[in-house]
């Protein structure tokens, strides 16, 4: 005889996975081919113009900018492009000059690529590449003449200067990490404020030693260094490509398009391109015709973007 049921307990729904469709026989053949033949794959969509996401070669992601992201810093943002998604800080450091370093301000970088953003940097030693290319380029691009104003980072002439500590944190990778860390570090530069600075007692622990610089409100009187809004001279605009089968060149590459061929990044800085290679490049012709009009195209959308972060910050703060 049937066992009777026990009061209060009435038939729950079916296992979510026991009334899922089974996947067609034509997605399994894709998601095989996805999976065990990515070049192949990439090569169908691309005979018809498209790639997997649905995007034409030449069509970037949609991005997002937000300034201020974190309390704490000096300055700072977070940029998401697509999937991936990073936040950078800014911390502004006192540095005393001396025989070994001269007194000019400047900025130092790091990025953090941390296995939770990605199982592709689970390796070390692919995090820690990766990471120090991407600091390398960083540093170069921000401490050029052309978009860094040293003087301003000045606070007594030939004593004291400000050093600029960006950290970028990658919060979820999948793919154009240059992109996505220049314009990261770059907003996040333009974001910062400098506090004034003004002369203090030393801590009681120290005993009675020398004064100090201290930070103050804005606007107090006998400030050694008044509060200012960091400046640059020009913005560094990011541009990746990456080389997919049949030699196509594609804008704003995925982590999957990025592993199936070299990837080439240009970064507009003073009105010149300079131009990094990962795994290879493009034919000099190939480069001259075709990536750098795309480039160049690229370059008022993402001046749009950062413009854009900026208005809406600034109309969230009532200083519109």
């Amino acid at each position: 005889s049937r066992r009777p049921r026990p009061e209060g307990l009435t038939p729950g729904p079916a296992h979510p996975w026991a009334s899922a469709p089974a996947p067609r026989a034509g997605q399994m053949d894709a998601l095989l081919l996805q999976r065990f033949h990515p070049e192949e794959y990439h090569r169908r969509f691309l005979a018809d113009g498209v790639r997997p996401d649905g995007r034409a070669p030449a069509t970037r992601r949609p991005s997002r900018l937000q300034p201020a992201a974190l309390a704490a810093a000096f300055g700072s943002a977070s940029v998401r492009l697509g999937g991936s998604s990073a936040v950078a800080g800014v911390r502004a450091e006192c540095t005393e000059a001396s025989p070994e370093l001269p007194a000019l301000g400047h900025v130092t970088t790091t990025v953090e690529l941390p296995p939770l953003c990605s199982s592709a940097f689970r390796d070390r030693h692919v995090a820690a590449g990766t990471s120090t290319f991407l600091a390398s380029a960083l540093n170069d691009v921000l401490n050029s003449p052309h978009v860094l104003d040293a003087a301003q980072l000045h606070i007594r002439e030939g004593e004291l200067y400000w050093t600029l500590h960006v950290h970028v944190v990658c919060l979820n990778y999948d793919g154009n990490a240059f992109d996505l860390c220049v314009l990261a570090a770059l907003a996040a530069l333009e974001d910062t404020l400098l506090p004034a600075l003004g002369e203090g007692s030393a801590a009681p622990s120290e005993g009675a030693g020398p004064l100090r610089l201290v930070a103050l409100p804005t606007g107090s009187p006998g400030a050694v260094s008044e509060a200012r809004q960091l400046l640059l001279k020009s913005r560094p605009l990011p541009v990746t490509f990456a080389r997919l089968p049949g030699d196509v060149w594609v804008l704003d590459p995925s982590a999957g398009e990025e592993a199936l061929g070299a990837s080439v990044s240009l970064c507009l800085v003073g009105g010149r391109w300079l131009v990094y290679h990962r795994g290879g490049g493009a034919t000099a012709e190939r480069f001259l015709s075709e990536l750098m009009p795309l480039a160049r195209g690229s370059v008022p959308a993402l001046a749009e973007l950062l413009d854009g972060a900026r208005r809406a910050a600034a109309l969230a703060g009532g200083k519109l």
